[in-house]
């Protein structure tokens, strides 16, 4: 066993291309303590945070890295770095357990973080407004008392079986630490992230376009109508769509827009003043509009990055500290403060299990590796030096 091939093994692991015996052998790496200092400081550069446990059991941590390996096959999330090597987001146990053995027995932070009690609302035409418990049942009515749409769990759709003359319009609202799927009356089905906003009529009504505005983040699962194209209104920018699957983050307080096209193809057409011209989005690009100038500039990407929030998992990439905290605001419903800027212009590869992993155990990581603590103030978490 030596250095260069045990780095060799981590480049096959963490481009998602280690077979049976590789991983075999880089176990064997694992196991002797040795090679811990190396793999510690090679996994910081691409760390991943689904941080499951803190063990000193080995054995038990080797059949929990090879399940999660195996698992991570179907869902692997590709990208480009340096000179054409890929590495995908993968759920390694392995970094949980190499910090233990190579930080010693430090103590597991208690931060007994408790997120806000905030819930899902839908606002009708009339100004009343209902509240959608996630694990409850609802029959909505209209203004009139005829039913329009069946809530179960996670899900709402619409389905207006005698639709009125009059149009009337809804507003959900997604609360951080929340998602909920709408299917709306023409069966398009939209997936609406934590802190989401969005108006949608009861009914899209024939010979008018199909038209929702947007602001938060939704991944759109279009149905195909040539006749009654579908338009996403985002502020200064409208999405226009036939049928087609993609991604929007459109959040207030982000400086653009972005729009990740999986399937189909999306007209992005600016409607603020001295209008830019409209760009055509083809699948596997992402379109990035930005609010202040209203340029839009397309990028390849791999798609599964930006829609991997749908399945529960947040990932990351190259992303700046300050960036990460903000989103993990959203999906904990928590209040983050950084007084002193700690990490501030370092970037970080992660991927979080969101429905899995408590905020606790995700600034465990950070605390261990990057020398910062936290404290926990009524509902706010304050990240202090060691």
């Amino acid at each position: 066993m030596n250095l260069v091939s045990l780095e060799a093994l981590l480049v096959k692991f963490l481009g998602n291309s280690a077979n049976g015996k590789d991983l075999d052998e880089l176990n064997q790496y694992f196991g002797n303590e040795e090679y811990t200092g190396f793999i510690k400081k090679y996994l910081e550069t691409h760390f991943v945070v689904l941080y499951k446990m803190n063990r000193a059991d080995l054995e038990e941590t080797k059949k929990e890295l090879l399940k999660e390996i195996r698992r991570d096959k179907k869902l692997t999330l590709r990208r480009n770095v340096f000179q054409g090597l890929k590495y995908a987001a993968i759920f390694v146990c392995v970094l949980a357990v190499s910090i233990y053995m190579y930080k010693g027995t430090e103590d597991v932070i208690d931060t007994n973080i408790q997120s806000k009690e905030n819930t899902i609302t839908l606002e009708h035409s009339n100004g009343l407004v209902e509240e959608i418990s996630e694990t409850g049942t609802l029959a909505i009515k209209n203004n009139d008392g005829k039913l329009i749409a069946n809530q179960t769990g996670n899900k709402i759709s619409f389905n207006m079986k005698e639709p009125s003359e009059k149009i009337e319009y809804n507003t959900i609202t997604v609360p951080y630490g929340k998602n909920i799927t709408v299917a709306l009356s023409d069966s398009t089905e939209v997936t609406m992230n934590a802190g989401s906003r969005m108006t949608f009529p009861t009914f899209f009504k024939k010979g008018v376009g199909r038209k929702v505005k947007l602001s938060g983040e939704a991944f759109f699962k279009v149905s195909h109508d040539e006749a009654h194209p579908f338009i996403v209104g985002l502020d200064s920018l409208d999405v226009r769509v036939l049928g087609t699957t993609f991604n929007v983050a459109n959040y207030t307080e982000d400086s653009v827009t972005e729009i990740v096209l999986v399937s189909g193809l999306v007209e992005l057409v600016p409607n603020s003043v001295g209008k830019e011209a409209p760009v055509l989005l083809k699948p596997g690009y992402k379109g990035t509009f930005h609010k202040k100038n209203s340029k839009i500039e397309m990028t390849e990407v791999p798609t599964g990055l930006y829609t991997s929030w749908v399945n529960g998992y947040v990932v990351f990439r190259e992303a700046p500290f300050n960036n990460i905290l903000q989103k993990l605001e959203r999906y904990y419903n928590i209040t983050i403060i950084n007084p002193e800027n700690h990490l501030e212009g370092q970037r970080f590869n992660a991927t979080i299990d969101v429905q899995k992993e408590s905020i606790s155990q995700v600034l465990e990581y950070f605390s261990k590796m990057h020398n910062i603590q936290f404290e926990v103030s009524k509902d706010e978490i304050i990240i202090i030096k060691k």
